[in-house]
């Protein structure tokens, strides 16, 4: 028997505000810590990229963003590959081969589509071919979109800037008489500030949130009316700013005392040039402290958004029979390691490691595994669930194992790339096995992190005699996974750090 699956997805959403992965988190999220309880929920699920396009391309290719080329966000430098490419082994063409109908709604992050004045991204890029930009000319007159790929539902080209100036979602608000209202509106003081937020005076019927979640309960519907199992896709652009949250869900944070992180002053000299690019030059927790309460509102927001998609589901008697697959693009840095913002440019957990859960039919246990997940285990979990074999699962490997063995890991390492989201770029690797992590710093110092004595990666042991045996295991097992993904960069990795055949040449 197939069953449906929905994948459920936030964007830039942190692990530790997840009740089973932190219990004394201060989001109200009563939603997910329900579906929580009959799911199987991952405390070391990491991302393959902490940036929205290349961790989403890995969701519908099952590979990394080195072999799909979309290393960072599409048309951004560093990107090698703009739009997502149709392909008989994208998830929905091979769900659909399978008999599966195919639902999509919310970010897309993927493409712009053939009609590159859809959306600001678009714009930009025909006003950069004014400037004598040559690379706008191969991407001219095409593109994808969910619909281009085997998705029924809705387009939403480029990036979708919170959903709020998209084209569906203002003609949703026009068809019923809405208005967004937005007061107490506050952005970062500095050129280059990533955080923003507002309250939605106008009630979250005129939230973006409100409106995926009533356009996946719609699309459900029509795929239930198809008669045949069916994958729906919900991709909510929240909690990322700009955080526009009502002001019933801000109320619940307002006096919210937060503390710094641990590692906030962790005095600690910067391993990356890189970092500069998303730390503050000004250490001010007051700052991080308003964002966070703006977030957490956010989340609570989208939470009860997902307890309306599920009841929907229950209602319709499609809960006990389906897959519920829920998880985040990457992480947010909210003031990590010395007053970092935004994400990208480093490779700390705050970023890498993302929330995951997987809800089997009829519900399970509520379960905490402490084995390895990447989201390129997603695409070969749904194609598992859909009966398709692991030679078809690409770089990924399926989940579905651990609903019943939850202690018998279905992967050694976990790999997460990254170019970064800006267009000074710099290559970085990160590479978890064990207790440890490693992470390569093509523009820096490399650092090590024992992950069980040292949680909040303050200790770099990149330089400690007592750990070069560990360090050159590590370097040399994320050699081997690079070759092995087929990431370009391996020899040249193995190069700068004297390791496989460049061993030969160490002086030492």
């Amino acid at each position: 028997m197939k069953h449906p699956v929905i994948l459920i997805m936030t964007d830039q959403h942190r692990l530790d505000t997840m009740h089973y992965a932190n219990p004394s988190a201060p989001c109200l999220t009563p939603a997910l810590d329900a579906l929580a309880e009959e799911s199987l929920c991952f405390e070391n699920a990491y991302t393959n990229a902490p940036v929205c396009t290349p961790a989403r391309s890995a969701l519908y290719t099952g590979l990394y963003p080195s072999v799909t080329g979309m290393c960072t966000n599409i048309y951004q430098n560093g990107c090698n590959t703009h739009e997502l490419a149709d392909a008989p082994y994208l998830l929905p063409r091979r769900l659909n081969a399978a008999g599966y109908a195919c639902g999509y709604t919310g970010k897309w992050h993927l493409g712009i589509g053939k009609d590159k004045t859809a959306c600001s991204e678009g714009r930009e890029l025909l006003a950069r071919r004014e400037r004598g930009y040559m690379g706008a000319d191969a991407y001219l007159h095409y593109g994808t979109l969910p619909s281009d790929v085997g998705f029924i539902g809705d387009d939403f080209p480029g990036h979708g800037n919170g959903g709020h100036g998209t084209a569906l979602f203002r003609q949703y608000l026009a068809d019923n008489g809405l208005k967004q209202e937005l007061t107490d509106l506050y952005r970062g003081h500095r050129k280059g500030d990533h955080s923003k937020g507002a309250i939605v005076a106008s009630g979250e019927e005129t939230t973006p949130e409100y409106f995926i979640s009533l356009r996946a309960r719609q699309i459900v519907d029509q795929l239930r009316s198809r008669e045949q199992p069916f994958f729906m896709a919900v991709n909510f652009w929240g909690p990322h700013e700009p955080y526009y949250v009502t002001q019933e869900d801000y109320d619940l944070y307002r006096d919210l005392d937060v503390p710094p992180w641990p590692s906030f002053t962790d005095s600690k000299a910067v391993e990356n040039k890189l970092h500069c690019l998303v730390q503050r030059p000004e250490m001010d927790w007051d700052f991080f402290a308003n964002n966070l309460r703006h977030y957490y509102a956010a989340i609570t927001g989208i939470d009860r958004q997902i307890g309306r998609l599920v009841q929907h589901l229950k209602d319709t008697g499609v809960y006990d029979d389906c897959y519920i697959i829920f998880c985040a693009d990457h992480g947010d840095s909210q003031g990590c390691h010395n007053g970092m913002e935004n994400k990208s440019g480093h490779l700390y957990n705050e970023t890498t490691k993302i929330p995951l859960m997987i809800k089997p039919p009829r519900g399970m246990a509520h379960t905490v595994t402490k084995q390895l997940a990447s989201t390129v285990d997603i695409y070969a979990t749904v194609l598992d669930a859909a009966g398709y074999g692991a030679d078809n699962w690409q770089a990924g490997h399926s989940l579905l194992p651990l609903l019943t063995q939850p202690d018998k890991a279905v992967r050694d390492y976990a790999v997460c790339e990254c170019v970064s989201a800006f267009p000074l770029i710099g290559m970085q690797r990160m590479y978890r096995c064990g207790d440890f992590k490693y992470i390569f710093n093509c523009g820096g110092s490399d650092e090590l992190y024992d992950e069980i004595r040292d949680p909040h990666e303050m200790t770099n042991l990149v330089d400690d005699p007592a750990y070069a045996d560990r360090l050159h295991q590590l370097r040399e097992g994320l050699a081997a996974a690079m070759y092995h993904h087929g990431d370009d960069a391996a020899p040249w990795y193995c190069k700068v750090n004297h390791i496989g055949d460049w061993a030969l040449y160490d002086n030492e």
